[in-house]
């Protein structure tokens, strides 16, 4: 018996969509605005999520508009 890979077309159409774009980083200010706003609201996961967005674009060195 012979065995074969079954072809997924729709796996393969979504790895190239997501390989062929790089998400632009939002600002700083953008991403404080994005932790004040999850703290406000009490949203411990989104705040956890902004902390981490904020550490990627200072780490990036992306600062300012």
């Amino acid at each position: 018996m012979i065995a074969t890979t079954v072809s997924r077309p729709t796996e393969r159409l979504a790895f190239g969509r997501v390989c062929a774009k790089a998400r632009p980083l939002p600002s700083l200010a953008d991403a404080f605005a994005c932790l004040a706003d999850c703290e406000a609201r009490g949203d411990l996961q989104g705040a956890r999520l902004c902390r981490l967005l904020l550490q990627r674009v200072a780490r990036d060195g992306r600062v300012g508009e």
